[in-house]
């Protein structure tokens, strides 16, 4: 029993000194923990603690930063759709103000890519309105005015281009896209005085900087170009030949100066780096031909056609003298059209294109039909041209 208790004893020694420290610190903390009820320790400084807003949407939920970021990544991966729904998330929240204007250009550049031009424009307007002295303002309006011009809102790009001229921010570059765009836009709304100095006033900064001065044109060059061919198209198709004025040949030769003179300036602006442009430009072309073509097909026969058989012969005369023209417009449009193919492009000019394509060849089959149905062949008719060609030269020399 000795043993027993001895060893019992000892175990209850070992246990003892296990417990030593531990019942030592505990002693420690008391002491301290009474010592602190007493004597009150003062606060070293405010506690800041960071809550970050967390922003719910039907799909997902994050913070601001994650949410930017995330659109920010699709932005740069082209993930257009994902991006612009991050963005629009984040102006609808209304996120920090100091990087609202960063989200609202980033919302338009989602938009534009996802081809929603209506709303990408609004979105950069938008921020303009908001934030008009801010760093993003004056990219945004030149944004919204490249996109104007696709949708072919032509008072809006007009007051985008006022707006524009007037900030006293506004670099050589930016100048030339407001010049261009102003420019258009007072074209197709007839203003030809204030077109053409807005125009001229833009090539000629452009050839300063000697901007546009290499094969592929940028955007605001290849606009300034297309505005000048409206300008020069617009002038050339105010002259009419119905009635036949007195002086036709003159008239003429006026119209078809006009004519090349346009078709040059579109010629450049084909070379656009945008292919938007090179098919607004080929349409152009090839509805100018087309056009000339209709106006000279309205000239009535001449009083002294007093028989059927002479007013086919008019006909023919006209049909066959100046297909060369609807031919020409037509070929014109199959290079649109082609060119639309090449480069996946759907909008209204490539359609315009394919529809003017269509009729004009329907207008040259109905042509030759009806000229096939009188009573003489085409071969014939050229005879006859061959010989009024002469004889107009012959006179031409004499006179």
């Amino acid at each position: 029993m000795a043993q027993g208790w001895l060893l019992l004893s000892g175990r209850m020694l070992q246990l003892r000194l296990l417990l030593a420290p531990v019942l030592t610190i505990a002693a420690a903390v008391l002491t301290g923990c009474a010592g602190a009820s007493r004597t009150p320790v003062a606060p070293s400084g405010p506690t800041h603690v960071e809550v970050r807003e967390i922003i719910v949407t039907p799909d997902d939920a994050g913070t601001e930063a994650e949410l930017a970021a995330r659109g920010e990544r699709a932005l740069m991966e082209q993930r257009w759709e994902e991006a612009a729904d991050a963005y629009r998330t984040l102006v609808a929240a209304n996120a920090t103000p100091a990087h609202l204007p960063e989200y609202l250009f980033d919302l338009g550049l989602a938009l534009e890519g996802m081809q929603d031009r209506e709303h990408a424009r609004d979105a950069f307007l938008g921020l303009a309105r908001r934030f008009p002295d801010g760093p993003k303002a004056r990219s945004a309006l030149v944004r919204a005015a490249s996109l104007d011009a696709y949708l072919e809102d032509w008072n809006a790009l007009s007051g985008i281009g006022d707006t524009l001229l007037a900030r006293t921010d506004l670099e050589d570059l930016d100048r030339i896209v407001a010049l261009g765009s102003r420019g258009l836009a007072r074209v197709e709304l007839g203003d030809d005085p204030g077109a053409s100095k807005d125009i001229f006033d833009g090539l000629e900064l452009a050839d300063q900087l000697h901007y546009g001065a290499r094969d592929v044109l940028p955007v605001a060059v290849a606009q300034l170009r297309f505005a000048l061919g409206e300008l020069r198209r617009m002038r050339s198709e105010r002259i009419r030949f119905e009635p036949l004025p007195p002086d036709f040949l003159d008239k003429m030769e006026e119209r078809c100066g006009g004519l090349l003179e346009a078709q040059a300036a579109y010629a450049l602006a084909v070379r656009s780096i945008d292919p938007h442009w090179a098919a607004m430009s080929g349409y152009r072309v090839g509805e100018m031909y087309r056009a000339l073509h209709r106006d000279l097909m309205l000239i009535p026969p001449p009083s002294t056609s007093k028989t059927d058989k002479q007013k086919q012969m008019f006909y023919a005369f006209m049909h066959v003298r100046y297909r060369i023209l609807l031919e020409k417009g037509l070929r014109e449009m199959e290079q649109t059209v082609a060119l639309g193919e090449r480069t996946a492009d759907s909008s209204a000019w490539i359609e315009r294109a394919r529809e003017a394509k269509h009729e004009m060849q329907t207008a040259l089959d109905d042509e030759k039909a009806q000229i096939a149905r009188m009573p003489f062949t085409e071969a014939d008719v050229n005879a006859a041209l061959d010989i009024l060609k002469k004889k107009t030269t012959a006179a031409g020399a004499a006179h």
